[in-house]
């Protein structure tokens, strides 16, 4: 952690303390005190857009200044119920002009068209690769994930670079979700380890996470202002995110989800909620978040004030390429009368085109993105990849046809990412792992390569 963080933090650490120091726990989410100043970024000084983050000498979460600002959430619901939603902006009110085009740009194209994404697995790309050699074109939409970025000894940062490198080199849209792990067990200090998976935590309780002056309540504060430090990366970066955090609220199986009756009578999943929203809008002030809200259920929704798309993970048991109607129905019940977007945000099978937009549809995806590994790529069965002579993985027919995902990427339907527009500040790049892959393979030729116009 303390040599990512410190390319970011370098200057701007001793204006976070400052300028953190000013601020006060306003009760309604308010942070006047806090300034903007400038970051190094890979030696170069970009302009820091949101406030400072306080950190210590070695690129830590201040906890002294972290704490000093909690959030108010009766006082936030009540701001937020005054507020009449607008579906045709951003929730963020801290929103920059490439966040503003992004949400711009998929406004204009819901309910017309739907953007292809899938989620990222790791710096293989073996996914893109199998796009690519089937299709000539790759996914609009890549969705990374905070996993490895707080509370591991060991963390991955690629998915930072990565993000970055996709939406500036390759004018690809960013997506990002959090696995959020906390401490197996808080009561015995001997018990080491982190976990996201209910089934696996020992002792870490919601309701204390949520009530200021607990132990499980530092662990989120560290973690959340753990992860605006990245959202901010990216943000300095100028790479706009449709933030996906809490998700798949609706079951037991995350440790934030609504797991029973008195969870839901607390409201417990809604205060995490509230308490992240603020102290990423209104607290740090993050200017590139589109956020999503996952929750799936009645009993998990939130302030229609506090998400711009509503998302829906879908994993039929077997080969399903409908349009998930039962799922639209649950979500367009929270989401449509509002104008919020609906997506599918995780999805174990890609929904065919034509079903989705035949005249008597009643569905509108934003977009839709398979998980990653063997959901489209066949495997070995424990999820590993499997790859032909240079690397190439293949299709996992179980899942689809090649026919079926050669017919998805040629639909007019369908947003793929040499459709979409030059967004501000991005190249159009062949992507390395790309290059490196034909390299390997010097006599392949790609059917109708859509990626023809990249700069080599």
């Amino acid at each position: 952690m303390k040599k990512t963080l410190a390319a970011i933090l370098a200057v701007s650490m001793i204006l976070s303390v400052t300028a953190c120091n000013d601020s006060t726990a306003s009760g309604n989410g308010d942070n006047s005190g806090n300034t903007a100043s400038s970051a190094t970024d890979n030696a170069n000084t970009e302009q820091l857009r949101s406030n400072p983050i306080a950190v210590d000498a070695d690129g830590n979460i201040d906890m002294d200044v972290a704490l000093k600002y909690e959030t108010d959430v009766d006082a936030l619901i009540k701001k937020l119920e005054a507020k009449t939603p607008d579906g045709s902006k951003p929730v963020s009110e801290n929103t920059n002009e490439e966040t503003l085009e992004l949400f711009n740009y998929l406004k204009s194209v819901y309910g017309k068209q739907i953007i292809a994404g899938q989620q990222y697995s790791d710096a293989n790309q073996f996914e893109n690769i199998m796009y690519y050699n089937t299709t000539g074109d790759m996914p609009a939409i890549m969705g990374f994930d905070f996993l490895y970025a707080q509370g591991t000894d060991t963390p991955d940062y690629t998915q930072i670079e990565e993000a970055i490198k996709w939406h500036n080199e390759q004018n690809g849209i960013v997506a990002f979700c959090w696995h959020w792990k906390v401490p197996v067990d808080m009561s015995d200090k001997s018990v080491k380890g982190t976990a996201f998976y209910s089934d696996e935590i020992r002792d870490f309780s919601l309701e204390k996470a949520v009530t200021p002056g607990t132990d499980e309540y530092k662990v989120i504060i560290k973690d959340i202002d753990t992860i605006a430090l990245y959202l901010q990366r990216l943000e300095t970066a100028g790479v706009p995110v449709i933030w996906r955090p809490l998700h798949e609220a609706s079951g037991a199986w995350f440790w934030w989800g609504v797991k029973d009756r008195d969870t839901y009578d607390k409201q417990l999943y809604q205060k995490l909620w509230y308490i992240l929203y603020d102290r990423l809008e209104n607290y740090h002030k993050l200017t590139n978040l589109i956020w999503v809200w996952n929750g799936q259920s009645k009993k998990a929704t939130v302030n229609a004030n506090t998400y711009d798309i509503g998302g829906m993970d879908v994993y039929p048991s077997s080969e399903d390429h409908s349009v998930q109607i039962a799922s639209y129905s649950t979500l367009s019940k929270y989401t449509d009368d509002i104008g919020k977007m609906s997506a599918l945000s995780e999805v174990g099978y890609i929904p065919d085109p034509e079903e989705v937009f035949k005249a008597d549809s009643k569905v509108k995806w934003l977009y839709y993105a398979p998980w990653c590994k063997e959901f489209v790529c066949a495997s070995n069965g424990s999820g590993a990849v499997i790859t032909q002579l240079g690397g190439t993985p293949s299709i996992n027919t179980e899942r689809m046809s090649e026919e079926f995902l050669k017919s998805v990427y040629s639909s007019e339907k369908v947003i793929t990412l040499s459709e979409l527009p030059d967004f501000k500040g991005t190249t159009k790049k062949i992507p390395e792992f790309i290059k490196s892959w034909k390299f390997n393979n010097p006599k392949l030729t790609i059917e109708n390569d859509k990626l023809t116009a990249y700069e080599q």
